[in-house]
């Protein structure tokens, strides 16, 4: 379908309108695609050259298994794509913001117009992501010695995944709302109804300013959507200190897929971190990556105890105090990362004074930074009203992850200081819940005093 003049020209005044003269719809598009090509290819290529160079002997094993190579890129770009896919459900390629949908896209003009410019954007974005990738790990490749014949394959594979990702991006997006067979994209533009753009735009604003303000929490809960694969069962009463933890394991299993799958990561994390090759490497960029991912992973597995952060101000009703029931909830996934990095250690040579100090420094590590995660709480009034608010907000939010980050970095120094940098972000931790319960503690001491005043003049009456 081919669009008139008339039709072109109606939407350049209502670019117009919506604009006011300053940029376009492409513009933020354009921007980021020149931060992702810059990003991708020269700091890119400088840390894949470096990668290289440290552990030459990841570069020998793709010399020497060099189609096995390209079939797992491949195998990563099939995965990818169907992950795109996913995502589409909830937030297409082909999406405006909602002041767009509501003033251009729901007017007679034809909606694979009014559409285009964002969906030109989102390509534009994925395919120079891809790109600056396909460039950057054979460029990295080539400066440690490799024949530079591997990053012409490398920019074919990004351009063909490129295409592949963002193409089932838009048939996630349309697979509810009309046909997704052929090549040609704009039927399946013209089908997206502007009741679901409006939606799906609406959302993605939310999250965003979800994660401006630093509430991840709220972000996820709206992204995500939680499928729960059991029915709601009667948790059975076996104490109050074991009902907690049992609590936290239901809500685990309930979860299904979703658990099961950030238990393997964390698994798999607590593995990769406690190795003996990893312990000793010399590269300061090993361990923080693997640290954040233990983390990151452990934020999936610890919803009691954000849970437990949020309701602050709120009566226990197992009558615990707040320290008990949030070690309570820290001890099943502490006990699982010990076990882990314990064997792992052992297992990989690790000598066992190491090991002990290596894992239970890492234990204490990842329980500072789930109490720093489930006690963040919205950032504060005068960081937010600063000029760098948005900024502010980004760093406010990635606050526990970067604590986590410094104790790896100390962990460089030596088991003992891995130990004590561990300790010490936990007591932080503890620092910070115990900070957030204390206006609630406050609250129930003014209680108890008012009622112990209100029962004393009740038996003042009754002697009178």
């Amino acid at each position: 379908m081919r669009w008139d003049e008339t039709d072109r020209d109606r939407l350049a005044d209502a670019y117009e309108l919506r604009f006011k003269g300053e940029g376009s719809p492409l513009s933020a598009a354009l921007f980021g695609a020149y931060l992702m090509a810059l990003l991708g290819i020269i700091y890119g290529t400088i840390t894949m050259h470096y990668v290289f160079t440290q552990w030459p002997q990841v570069l020998h094993w793709m010399r020497a298994n060099a189609v096995l190579t390209v079939v797992l890129v491949v195998v990563a770009i099939l995965v990818a794509a169907l992950a795109a896919y996913r995502v589409g459900k909830t937030r297409g390629p082909a999406l405006p913001e909602p002041g767009h949908i509501e003033m251009v896209v729901v007017t007679d003009l034809p909606r694979g117009l009014t559409l285009r410019d964002s969906w030109r954007g989102s390509q534009l974005l994925v395919i120079t992501t891809c790109f600056g990738l396909g460039v950057a790990v054979p460029a990295g490749m080539t400066m440690a010695g490799t024949d530079p014949w591997v990053i012409a394959i490398g920019v074919v594979l990004s351009l063909v995944g490129g295409v592949l990702i963002v193409q089932s991006w838009l048939r996630g997006q349309v697979s509810e709302h009309g046909p997704i067979r052929g090549l040609h994209t704009l039927p399946m533009l013209e089908s997206l109804p502007a009741g679901a753009l409006l939606t799906q735009s609406l959302m993605s604003e939310s999250v965003s300013s979800s994660l401006v303000s630093g509430d991840t929490r709220r972000a996820r809960q709206q992204a995500f959507t939680l499928h729960l694969r059991r029915k709601p069962e009667q948790i059975k009463v076996a104490g109050r200190y074991l009902s907690v933890i049992w609590a936290d394991i239901i809500g685990i299993l309930r979860a299904g897929w979703s658990s099961l799958g950030w238990v393997i990561v964390e698994v798999a994390a607590v593995v990769a971190v406690s190795l003996q090759t990893v312990v000793g490497a010399k590269s300061p960029l090993v361990l923080p990556l693997l640290f954040l991912l233990v983390h990151l992973s452990a934020s999936g597995l610890t919803r009691g105890l954000q849970s437990h952060g949020m309701s602050a101000g709120e009566q226990s009703i197992f009558g615990l105090t707040w320290r008990t029931q949030t070690l309570l909830h820290l001890l099943p996934l502490s006990i699982l990362q010990l076990v882990v990095a314990l064997a792992t250690g052992f297992v990989s040579g690790l000598v066992p004074e190491a090991a002990v100090l290596r894992a239970v420094g890492l234990v204490l590590a990842m329980a500072g930074g789930q109490l720093f995660y489930a006690h963040k709480g919205p950032p504060p009034p005068s960081m937010m009203g600063s000029a760098p608010g948005r900024g502010m907000g980004l760093a406010w939010t990635v606050h526990p992850a970067i604590g986590v980050i410094l104790v790896a970095l100390a962990s460089h120094l030596g088991d003992g200081p891995a130990l004590l940098a561990g300790a010490v972000l936990c007591l932080l931790g503890l620092s910070r819940a115990q900070s957030r319960f204390a206006p609630a503690r406050l609250k129930e001491s003014f209680m108890e005093k008012a009622n112990k005043e209100k029962e004393e003049r009740q038996e003042a009456k009754k002697k009178r």
